[in-house]
């Protein structure tokens, strides 16, 4: 069985402590909860305002549409939760931990979370990467929600990539990533905008053939 210190080193936070932070986390009460139990409650956020790790067992996090609970996110071992709401200034939080089994959480508060930062670089630093990388993940499905349509995002992206004579090399794999789209969508909507006149596709190459119904396409 690992060691707190040594799941803590598991966590993309933690992972570069020094050896003064590892002896304050290890200085920790840890808390129990059982399955079933909520680890923090969205109605009773102000009760606590700090980073949880989950040290062992496995928990869920549910977010709520209107009165129905939406599951977030699963937790597992060296998983940490709340770090975005750390600094929350709102009074109420956007999400629920439930324990799915009995887990063992360390609660870092926020005063000795922010105290470790000021002395512990490398903490302050993954800490930034993690919530960075978050907003990233998260930007990335914002663009995919709020695309019209496959074919309003393509015909946009062909617009903006290509050059001056209507011309485009493409990677279909790196077009697919970029419109957060399978390569099976990219590859009928192209056969549609192809059927309809509007590109011409060669499989390395594509050209507009028709710029302004390209144009009333990109926008839905």
């Amino acid at each position: 069985m690992l060691s707190n210190a040594e799941i803590l080193r598991k966590t993309a936070i933690f992972r570069n402590m020094s050896p003064e932070t590892e002896t304050i986390l290890e200085n920790l009460k840890e808390n129990v909860f059982s399955a079933g139990e909520k680890i923090v409650d969205a109605q009773d956020f102000e009760s606590f305002r700090g980073l949880g790790v989950l040290l062992s067992g496995k928990a869920y996090v549910f977010g709520k549409n209107r009165e129905k609970e939406v599951l977030l996110n699963r937790l597992a071992e060296a998983d940490v939760f709340g770090a975005a709401t750390v600094f929350f200034r709102e009074k109420e939080a956007v999400s629920t931990v439930s324990a799915k089994t009995k887990c063992r959480i360390l609660f870092i508060e926020r005063s000795l979370l922010e105290k470790i930062m000021e002395n512990d670089f490398a903490v302050a630093s993954a800490y930034i990467a993690f919530l960075s990388e978050r907003v990233y993940f998260l930007n990335r499905k914002i663009i995919g929600f709020t695309a019209k349509s496959a074919d309003c995002a393509l015909a946009d992206y062909v617009l903006r990539a290509a050059d001056e004579n209507g011309l485009l090399t493409v990677n279909m794999s790196r077009i697919a990533s970029s419109l957060n789209i399978g390569r099976t969508t990219l590859y009928r909507v192209l056969e549609i905008l192809r059927d309809e006149g509007v590109l011409a596709y060669d499989g390395k190459k594509i050209r507009i053939l028709d710029r302004e119904l390209l144009e009333k396409r990109s926008k839905g």
